[in-house]
């Protein structure tokens, strides 16, 4: 920092327009040139000379070689290089920069030295010049002329080559400027071995091409940052601040730009050397908006670059001439406010803590110095220049630094998300599994249902039909009936018996209906069955004794025959089942024994087990055989259909046709089934199979007394 503030203080110092005469050095003319001596100077061993003085200074003179056969011409000062001709000074007066002049030297080598190739290595000199060593003329840069018409300007690194003799050497150089605010010999003449000389000439051309490689790669780069992502404006900016400086960095250092290009000429070259430092500075502002745009003063920039551009139209407009001589203001008014407006910016950004702050301010802090010091050299405070491109490549490190961090912690967050997003993947597929097997669930309850709505529907749409069919019948025998009494037809002694009739027609009527109901709830699963386990053979034995007075009083006999098997003390042969339900097939099927039964007749119960292999559940058949007069054979599978009535059965027809229709309902319900054995005039024997077990007999077996309850009609066929 205090480099820093030593370099702002002399900033300063040339803001007030401190001459540069303060500087200059006082010309003494001494017609006796003194000589270089390099007699002990080994170019092998000692490696490159400067060629600092003493030099001859002739001022608006233009000599050669020859004007210096006789001796040494009057009218000469002794200098030192580098400087600028401001820096001289004649009785006080500073020199102009703009003229011409003639310098002088003559050096001292040894034989040794002498016998082998030597190198010059001269840097900037402003604006053209013309060399001769040893009386010999080797070319130079731009034509050297007395006036601004007569010359033509060329300044950048060149190298020479010559065989030096032993003892005296005379080096002659003439050099004119009337184009630019620096004149002179401003930067150091070196001499050394040829191989030195031109080895160093070549690592210094490597450099800045290097130097100049790695910011039009970070140009390009960043150019394709900003095309593959147009809201990254910074890289945009920061784009353009590589490819200015990288512009700038092939016009100054060793300028081979002109040497790729050698139809570019010096007036365009220093154009775009300072419409490069413009772009540079204007677009290091915009690129700290955007870099740190919480921390920015965003009204500060349209000045700025109203400020820049307005000077770089000025550039475009005039010459050299006219433009470098306000290099001072530029400096202070532009370039200086835009400097400290980063730093601030950078400055402000660290404090709060912002990503990577520190690192941008410390390396844009190298990277002001050292325009700082370019600044310094082309002033002439200091002899040598161009770290400018260093200072911004190692804000490039930062950069970088700070891009590589980015970067990294990005793809390890990314690395982290994908995780997380892999497992809510997993989660997701999963929950879509489970959801695409519940939706499978429900589709398929859905079919179920719709296929069950069909069933439901087919059923009713065949009930209704069917109850239409069953209605008709006794209601057209009612109305006959009724309009036989209402009209006459029928005699007072008659009536009693017809009404008796539609009395009879109305029971059948009402039965017929409660049957149909029934059988509808059956098949459309509206009845929901009340099952339990029940131990069937004392149910068994219940149930007989409460049917046995209903069929003795029609004469027949009604007994519960012990099965055969035998079961544990303590076990029973359990039977799940709705008593009720039960209980009505039980009593449809007594009911038809007794109908077709003759008088004196005999009803059994009985049960046969039908254990499964080595196991204890099994199935129990349940039989209710009767002595009447049987079914023909050819009628034994259609008796459990709807409506069906064996043909010329006169019991049959005051059935209602439903009764066995709606045991076969109640028994599939139960996971059961109920079938028929039966030989014309040897009776018929009705058996119902149910799935049974034997297990340990239910705490509470009072129910068994009850039976469920029943009426005098058991929907019998």
């Amino acid at each position: 920092m205090k480099t820093f503030a030593v370099y702002l203080l002399m900033v300063l110092i040339i803001s007030c327009n401190a001459p540069l005469s303060a500087w200059a050095t006082n010309l003494d003319r001494n017609a006796a040139l003194d000589k270089r001596d390099l007699q002990q100077w080994n170019p092998q061993e000692d490696g490159v000379v400067t060629l600092d003085g003493p030099w001859a200074f002739y001022w608006n003179r233009l000599m050669e070689p020859g004007d210096f056969t006789d001796g040494s011409p009057g009218g000469a000062w002794t200098v030192t290089i580098p400087a600028q001709w401001e820096s001289y000074s004649v009785g006080g007066q500073a020199l102009a920069n703009e003229g011409y002049a003639t310098y002088r030297m003559k050096f001292v080598l040894s034989a040794e030295a002498a016998g082998q190739p030597l190198g010059l290595y001269v840097n900037n000199v402003a604006s053209a010049y013309r060399l001769w060593i040893n009386g010999k003329p080797l070319n130079g840069l731009g034509i050297v002329g007395t006036d601004a018409a007569s010359m033509v300007p060329r300044n950048y690194p060149k190298v020479y080559f010559f065989l030096p003799r032993p003892g005296d050497n005379e080096l002659v150089i003439q050099v004119s400027n009337f184009v630019q605010r620096t004149g002179g010999i401003w930067e150091s003449i070196d001499m050394g071995a040829a191989e030195e000389i031109a080895s160093l000439h070549r690592n210094r051309i490597m450099v800045w091409t290097f130097v100049t490689g790695c910011l039009l790669l970070m140009t390009v780069y960043t150019l394709f940052l900003y095309l593959l992502r147009k809201q990254e404006r910074a890289a945009l900016w920061f784009g353009l601040i590589c490819l200015a400086i990288c512009t700038r960095s092939s016009l100054l250092g060793e300028s081979f730009v002109y040497v790729l290009f050698p139809g570019l000429s010096w007036e365009w070259g220093v154009k775009l050397e300072y419409l490069s430092e413009i772009v540079t500075i204007l677009s290091l502002a915009a690129f700290v908006n955007k870099q740190y745009p919480q921390d920015a003063i965003l009204r500060i920039f349209p000045l700025f670059a109203a400020g820049l551009g307005a000077f770089g139209a000025f550039v475009l407009a005039t010459p050299a001439k006219v433009y470098t001589q306000l290099m001072v203001p530029y400096i202070i008014v532009l370039l200086l406010p835009v400097f400290l407006y980063v730093m601030y910016i950078y400055i402000r950004a660290a404090l709060r803590r912002r990503t990577g702050s520190r690192s941008n301010m410390i390396g844009f802090l190298v990277f002001f110095l050292t325009v700082i010091h370019e600044i310094f050299y082309y002033t002439g405070f200091v002899a040598f220049g161009g770290l400018v491109s260093f200072g911004l490549l190692f804000f490039l490190l930062t950069q970088l630094l700070n891009l590589s961090f980015l970067f990294t912690r990005a793809v390890t967050q990314s690395e982290l998300l994908s995780i997380e997003l892999n497992k809510v993947i997993a989660s997701q597929e999963e929950t879509i599994r489970q959801r695409t097997s519940s939706l499978q669930a429900l589709n398929l309850q859905l079919e179920q249902g719709n296929q069950e709505l069909s069933r439901i529907e087919t059923i009713r749409s065949t009930l209704l039909a069917e109850v239409h069919h069953d209605l008709s019948t006794p209601l057209t025998a009612i109305k006959g009936f009724s309009k036989a009494i209402a009209t006459g037809v029928v005699s007072e002694e008659e009536a009693p018996l017809y009404a008796g009739r539609i009395y009879d027609r109305s029971l059948m009527l009402e039965k017929l209906i409660d049957n149909v109901v029934e059988l509808s709830q059956l098949k459309t699963g509206d009845i929901q069955l009340e099952l339990a386990e029940v131990p069937i053979l004392p149910f068994l034995r219940q149930l007989r004794h409460r049917y046995a007075a209903e069929t003795s009083a029609q004469g027949i006999t009604l007994i519960w025959e012990e099965p055969l098997f035998s079961l544990p003390s303590t076990k029973e042969l359990l039977v799940t089942l709705d008593r009720f339900r039960f209980e009505r097939v039980f009593a449809n099927l007594i009911s038809n024994a007794v109908k077709y039964t003759r008088g004196e007749g005999v009803i059994r119960i009985w049960a046969e087990l039908l254990p499964a292999f080595a196991s204890d559940n099994g199935h129990v058949i349940i039989h209710i055989t009767d002595t009447g007069i049987g079914i023909p054979e050819s009628e034994l599978p259609h008796i459990f259909k709807r409506r069906y009535r064996i043909a010329g059965s006169q019991h049959a027809k005051s059935g209602s046709g439903l009764g066995l229709a709606i045991c076969a309902e109640i028994m599939a319900r139960h996971q059961g089934e109920i079938g028929v054995s039966s030989k014309l005039g040897a009776g018929s024997d009705f058996f119902l199979t149910l799935p049974a077990k034997i297990g340990d007999a239910p705490a509470d077996t009072n129910h068994l007394g009850e039976g469920g309850e029943h009426g005098d009609d058991h929907s019998a066929d």
